[in-house]
Protein backbone atom coordinates (compact mmCIF):
# COMPACT_ATOMS: atom_id res chain seq x y z
CA UNK A 1 0.00 0.00 0.00
CA UNK A 2 2.64 2.55 0.98
CA UNK A 3 4.87 1.63 -1.92
CA UNK A 4 1.59 2.41 -4.43
CA UNK A 5 0.86 5.55 -2.69
CA UNK A 6 5.17 6.66 -3.36
CA UNK A 7 4.75 5.63 -7.19
CA UNK A 8 1.80 7.55 -7.62
CA UNK A 9 3.26 10.58 -6.05
CA UNK A 10 6.60 9.97 -7.47
CA UNK A 11 4.64 9.46 -11.17
CA UNK A 12 2.74 12.17 -10.63
CA UNK A 13 5.53 14.36 -9.68
CA UNK A 14 7.34 13.20 -12.95
CA UNK A 15 3.95 14.14 -14.95
CA UNK A 16 3.83 17.52 -13.59
CA UNK A 17 7.66 18.19 -14.76
CA UNK A 18 7.25 17.16 -18.12
CA UNK A 19 3.96 19.08 -18.65
CA UNK A 20 5.32 22.48 -19.38
CA UNK A 21 8.39 23.04 -21.69
CA UNK A 22 9.86 25.30 -18.60
CA UNK A 23 9.71 22.71 -16.22
CA UNK A 24 10.92 20.16 -18.31
CA UNK A 25 13.44 22.13 -19.14
CA UNK A 26 14.18 22.66 -15.64
CA UNK A 27 14.32 18.84 -14.83
CA UNK A 28 15.93 17.65 -18.09
CA UNK A 29 19.05 20.20 -16.72
CA UNK A 30 19.67 18.48 -13.75
CA UNK A 31 19.67 15.42 -15.15
CA UNK A 32 22.20 16.69 -17.46
CA UNK A 33 24.31 17.99 -14.42
CA UNK A 34 24.78 14.74 -13.38
CA UNK A 35 25.44 12.73 -16.47
CA UNK A 36 27.84 15.93 -16.99
CA UNK A 37 29.52 15.54 -13.57
CA UNK A 38 32.92 13.14 -14.51
CA UNK A 39 34.03 15.03 -16.56
CA UNK A 40 34.31 17.88 -14.05
CA UNK A 41 36.39 15.24 -11.49
CA UNK A 42 39.83 13.45 -11.56
CA UNK A 43 38.33 10.31 -9.85
CA UNK A 44 35.49 8.88 -12.00
CA UNK A 45 35.46 6.07 -13.75
CA UNK A 46 39.61 5.14 -14.11
CA UNK A 47 39.36 2.44 -16.47
CA UNK A 48 43.10 1.91 -16.67
CA UNK A 49 43.31 0.83 -13.10
CA UNK A 50 41.10 -2.09 -14.10
CA UNK A 51 42.90 -5.53 -13.23
CA UNK A 52 41.19 -7.20 -16.15
CA UNK A 53 40.10 -6.31 -19.45
CA UNK A 54 36.71 -6.76 -19.97
CA UNK A 55 36.48 -4.04 -17.05
CA UNK A 56 38.09 -1.79 -17.98
CA UNK A 57 36.29 -2.10 -21.68
CA UNK A 58 32.79 -1.37 -19.21
CA UNK A 59 33.80 1.17 -17.22
CA UNK A 60 35.43 3.26 -20.44
CA UNK A 61 32.07 2.36 -22.11
CA UNK A 62 30.00 3.80 -19.09
CA UNK A 63 31.69 6.83 -18.73
CA UNK A 64 31.38 7.65 -23.14
CA UNK A 65 27.67 6.89 -22.18
CA UNK A 66 27.55 9.71 -20.05
CA UNK A 67 29.09 11.96 -22.22
CA UNK A 68 26.51 11.15 -24.81
CA UNK A 69 23.91 11.73 -22.40
CA UNK A 70 24.76 14.85 -21.43
CA UNK A 71 25.09 15.29 -25.63
CA UNK A 72 21.37 13.76 -25.69
CA UNK A 73 19.90 16.08 -22.64
CA UNK A 74 21.49 19.57 -24.09
CA UNK A 75 19.75 18.86 -27.58
CA UNK A 76 16.35 17.81 -25.96
CA UNK A 77 16.13 21.14 -24.09
CA UNK A 78 17.18 23.21 -27.32
CA UNK A 79 14.24 21.62 -29.13
CA UNK A 80 11.32 22.41 -26.83
CA UNK A 81 13.06 25.77 -26.31
CA UNK A 82 14.49 25.68 -23.08
CA UNK A 83 17.99 26.88 -22.08
CA UNK A 84 21.37 25.10 -21.61
CA UNK A 85 22.35 25.91 -17.85
CA UNK A 86 25.41 24.60 -16.42
CA UNK A 87 24.89 23.90 -13.20
CA UNK A 88 27.11 23.06 -9.75
CA UNK A 89 26.48 22.73 -6.07
CA UNK A 90 23.29 21.21 -4.77
CA UNK A 91 21.62 21.18 -8.31
CA UNK A 92 24.46 18.19 -9.32
CA UNK A 93 22.81 14.85 -7.69
CA UNK A 94 26.50 13.59 -7.68
CA UNK A 95 28.38 16.21 -5.69
CA UNK A 96 25.71 15.72 -2.71
CA UNK A 97 26.48 12.10 -2.40
CA UNK A 98 29.88 12.99 -1.99
CA UNK A 99 28.95 15.49 1.09
CA UNK A 100 27.43 12.01 2.69
CA UNK A 101 30.54 9.59 2.00
CA UNK A 102 32.49 9.22 4.64
CA UNK A 103 34.87 7.67 2.02
CA UNK A 104 37.20 8.84 -1.35
CA UNK A 105 38.12 6.47 -4.10
CA UNK A 106 41.14 8.45 -5.84
CA UNK A 107 43.65 5.85 -7.06
CA UNK A 108 47.38 7.02 -7.45
CA UNK A 109 49.05 5.03 -10.18
CA UNK A 110 51.93 3.82 -7.64
CA UNK A 111 49.28 2.47 -5.51
CA UNK A 112 49.73 -1.04 -5.11
CA UNK A 113 47.57 -3.56 -6.45
CA UNK A 114 45.40 -4.35 -3.57
CA UNK A 115 44.63 -1.01 -2.64
CA UNK A 116 43.87 -0.06 -6.46
CA UNK A 117 41.20 -3.01 -6.14
CA UNK A 118 40.10 -1.50 -3.29
CA UNK A 119 39.26 1.69 -4.11
CA UNK A 120 37.87 1.07 -7.05
CA UNK A 121 35.59 -1.60 -5.78
CA UNK A 122 34.78 1.50 -3.42
CA UNK A 123 33.72 3.76 -6.95
CA UNK A 124 31.52 0.58 -8.59
CA UNK A 125 30.12 0.76 -5.49
CA UNK A 126 29.40 4.43 -5.46
CA UNK A 127 28.73 4.22 -9.05
CA UNK A 128 26.05 1.04 -9.05
CA UNK A 129 23.97 3.17 -5.89
CA UNK A 130 23.93 6.34 -8.28
CA UNK A 131 22.97 4.38 -10.90
CA UNK A 132 20.14 2.24 -9.46
CA UNK A 133 18.28 5.21 -8.23
CA UNK A 134 18.56 7.51 -11.54
CA UNK A 135 17.57 4.13 -13.37
CA UNK A 136 14.85 4.12 -11.22
CA UNK A 137 13.85 7.88 -11.25
CA UNK A 138 13.89 7.45 -15.54
CA UNK A 139 11.41 5.10 -15.06
CA UNK A 140 9.43 7.06 -13.51
CA UNK A 141 9.96 10.08 -16.40
CA UNK A 142 9.77 7.50 -19.44
CA UNK A 143 6.30 6.58 -17.92
CA UNK A 144 5.48 10.29 -17.37
CA UNK A 145 6.40 11.28 -20.83
CA UNK A 146 4.71 8.56 -22.43
CA UNK A 147 1.51 8.90 -20.47
CA UNK A 148 1.55 13.46 -21.53
CA UNK A 149 1.63 12.16 -25.46
CA UNK A 150 5.63 13.15 -25.62
CA UNK A 151 7.14 10.86 -27.72
CA UNK A 152 10.18 12.42 -27.76
CA UNK A 153 11.38 12.87 -24.67
CA UNK A 154 10.18 9.36 -23.86
CA UNK A 155 12.44 7.80 -26.66
CA UNK A 156 15.42 10.03 -25.48
CA UNK A 157 14.62 8.13 -21.59
CA UNK A 158 14.21 5.26 -22.76
CA UNK A 159 17.71 5.26 -24.46
CA UNK A 160 19.35 6.56 -21.15
CA UNK A 161 17.40 3.91 -19.14
CA UNK A 162 18.50 1.02 -21.04
CA UNK A 163 22.25 2.32 -20.48
CA UNK A 164 21.63 2.82 -16.74
CA UNK A 165 20.66 -0.58 -16.25
CA UNK A 166 23.73 -2.06 -17.95
CA UNK A 167 25.55 0.35 -15.95
CA UNK A 168 24.03 -0.89 -12.65
CA UNK A 169 24.35 -4.55 -13.58
CA UNK A 170 28.05 -4.69 -14.35
CA UNK A 171 28.75 -2.51 -11.35
CA UNK A 172 27.52 -4.95 -9.23
CA UNK A 173 28.97 -7.91 -10.69
CA UNK A 174 32.32 -5.87 -10.52
CA UNK A 175 31.79 -5.20 -7.01
CA UNK A 176 31.79 -8.66 -5.69
CA UNK A 177 34.54 -9.75 -8.19
CA UNK A 178 37.15 -6.87 -7.02
CA UNK A 179 36.43 -7.40 -3.14
CA UNK A 180 34.85 -10.34 -2.25
CA UNK A 181 31.88 -10.84 -0.82
CA UNK A 182 32.55 -9.65 2.80
CA UNK A 183 34.12 -6.70 1.74
CA UNK A 184 31.71 -6.11 -1.23
CA UNK A 185 29.01 -6.06 0.92
CA UNK A 186 29.96 -3.50 3.56
CA UNK A 187 30.97 -1.20 0.69
CA UNK A 188 27.47 -1.38 -0.95
CA UNK A 189 26.01 -0.68 2.77
CA UNK A 190 28.21 1.98 3.47
CA UNK A 191 27.59 3.86 -0.24
CA UNK A 192 23.78 2.73 0.26
CA UNK A 193 23.67 4.98 3.23
CA UNK A 194 25.27 7.75 1.70
CA UNK A 195 23.18 7.57 -1.84
CA UNK A 196 19.76 7.42 0.24
CA UNK A 197 20.56 10.39 2.80
CA UNK A 198 21.84 12.38 -0.22
CA UNK A 199 18.79 11.55 -2.49
CA UNK A 200 16.39 12.68 0.92
CA UNK A 201 18.48 16.07 0.89
CA UNK A 202 18.84 16.63 -3.14
CA UNK A 203 14.81 16.21 -3.48
CA UNK A 204 13.82 18.22 -0.14
CA UNK A 205 16.32 20.67 -1.43
CA UNK A 206 14.87 20.88 -5.25
CA UNK A 207 11.31 20.58 -4.88
CA UNK A 208 11.66 23.99 -2.38
CA UNK A 209 13.90 25.51 -5.65
CA UNK A 210 11.24 24.43 -7.92
CA UNK A 211 8.20 25.79 -5.64
CA UNK A 212 10.14 29.24 -5.26
CA UNK A 213 10.78 29.06 -9.52
CA UNK A 214 8.18 26.85 -11.00
CA UNK A 215 4.88 26.67 -8.27
CA UNK A 216 2.79 28.29 -11.13
CA UNK A 217 2.40 25.59 -13.45
CA UNK A 218 1.50 23.43 -10.86
CA UNK A 219 -2.26 23.13 -9.09
CA UNK A 220 -2.45 24.41 -5.67
CA UNK A 221 -3.33 20.92 -4.29
CA UNK A 222 -0.67 19.39 -5.08
CA UNK A 223 1.74 22.19 -4.39
CA UNK A 224 0.97 21.51 -1.05
CA UNK A 225 1.42 17.89 -1.41
CA UNK A 226 4.67 18.27 -2.48
CA UNK A 227 5.72 20.82 -0.28
CA UNK A 228 4.76 18.43 3.00
CA UNK A 229 7.01 15.73 1.43
CA UNK A 230 9.80 17.99 1.13
CA UNK A 231 9.49 19.14 4.41
CA UNK A 232 9.20 15.39 5.65
CA UNK A 233 12.49 14.62 3.32
CA UNK A 234 14.63 17.61 4.82
CA UNK A 235 13.17 16.14 8.71
CA UNK A 236 14.58 12.60 7.47
CA UNK A 237 17.89 14.11 6.46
Amino acid sequence: MYVGVVDRLKLSWHRDLASHPVTHAWVLNLYRAGEQHPETVDDYFPYQHAPWPELAANIKRHAGDERRHTVLYAKAIERMGGAVVELGGWDVFNRVIREHTPRGFAIADDDAPDVKREQLGHFLAHAHCLERRVLRSVEYHAEACAQLGRREEASLVEKVHADEARHVSYSKEAVFELLGRREALAAFELHGRAEAAADRAFSAFQVRVFMDQHARHVPLSRRLVYTACAALMQGMA
